[in-house]
């Protein structure tokens, strides 16, 4: 085709059915792509079969044995046999590399093993230069180190004397100061502070005034008895001593219905004279009969024991009562107590009757 405007360009233009049928188009293009890819397959194998020889060369596999079948046959295979003697040099000096490196590794080896030796041998000497132990050096020690155990028991328990002595003199100070006493008498058997001791028995039978000061001396009592011994109270008592200023301005009547918490301070009273009676080894620490040791002791009883280090007898059960357990005993015990007090029981030792509002003093 011939360009309309400069007339010179030009370009060659064919059909489709020469381009496919001509000999000097496409069909001679075909021709050499054909001789290019046998071209290629015969060097592949070619350059398969040198690398097939030397590495047979260099492993001395099989696969050298069949080129080698393959040469006698009448083939040359010069590049194969060059490239499989650069294999085995290129392996031997991989194999001496590796050498080289195994005989650095066995020569630091035997290095460190001299020094190591050496640092032996310099032991050696030392320990034979250092004088040798006397035969009874174990047991001298031994001797020394029961000497010392000895004489810390020794210090230990002279420091236990030491603080039950100052513990013995702090309970007696104790006692002579809430003047705590044993009289002859049924009804009130024990005094503190020439006050009687309230029991479950004899609660009712007690102005409120004299009940309540009561409780609140053997409370204070209580209280510094367990700073003595260093136990913390399992319950806290509330002070009383308001209830028995309260019980001085009302009628006998109405100070008893006031006192509707009398078992629950009570209660809680008698818990924390068990549990230091417990804490100084005066009874078991075992579950106990808390309802057998009350009708026999009562809690007057209990407190004295507790104040003047008496064993305390007690009747073991399976399992330690609950507080809710020993509320209802002496809630029943103090409702005994009330149907117990009769008006002439109200009387005093001079034939008096007892108001609200007196406060007794138990002298002899």
């Amino acid at each position: 085709m011939r360009c309309p405007l400069c007339l010179n360009s030009s370009r060659p233009m064919y059909c489709s059915h020469c381009v496919n049928t001509s000999p000097n188009i496409l069909a001679r293009l075909k021709i050499d792509l054909l001789m290019l890819r046998e071209e290629n397959r015969r060097l592949k194998d070619r350059v398969e079969s040198i690398l097939a020889y030397g590495l047979g060369v260099m492993e001395g596999s099989e696969a050298a044995a069949v080129v080698e079948r393959t040469l006698e046959e009448g083939h040359e295979d010069v590049e194969g046999e060059i490239l499989g003697q650069r294999l085995l040099k290129l392996n031997q000096l991989r194999a001496k590399r590796k050498h080289n490196r195994i005989r650095y590794r066995t020569a630091q080896l035997l290095s460190s093993l001299e020094a190591k030796k050496r640092t032996i041998d310099r032991l050696t000497q030392e320990r034979e230069k250092v004088p040798v132990l006397d035969v009874n050096a174990e047991e001298k020690l031994s001797r020394v180190r029961t000497a010392v155990l000895v004489e810390k028991t020794s210090q230990i328990a002279q420091i236990q004397r030491v603080l039950l002595n100052s513990q013995e003199a702090k309970l007696n100070s104790l006692r002579r100061w809430f003047i705590i006493r044993k009289r002859d008498s049924y009804e009130f058997p024990y005094s503190i502070a020439f006050q009687p001791v309230v029991s479950l028995k004899n609660f009712y039978k007690l102005p409120p005034m004299v009940a309540w000061g009561s409780i609140s001396k053997m409370s204070e009592f209580v209280v510094l008895l367990s700073e003595v011994l260093q136990y913390k109270l399992p319950c806290e008592l509330p002070d009383a001593s308001f209830k028995a200023l309260r019980a001085a301005d009302n009628t006998v009547e109405d100070a008893y219905d006031d006192d509707t918490n009398v078992a629950e301070h009570l209660t809680k009273l008698l818990v924390n004279i068990i549990q230091l009676a417990r804490r100084a080894g005066l009874m078991s620490k075992n579950p106990v009969d808390l309802a057998w040791m009350l009708d026999q002791l009562d809690i007057d009883t209990l407190f004295y024991n507790m104040a003047t280090s008496t064993e305390i007898p007690t009747k073991s059960v399976a399992q330690h009562w609950t507080y809710n357990k020993l509320l209802s005993v002496v809630s029943e015990a103090l409702q005994l107590s009330i149907y117990a007090a009769s008006p002439a029981s109200r009387q005093t030792l001079t034939g008096t009757l007892a108001n609200n509002n007196d406060h007794w003093f138990l002298v002899g």
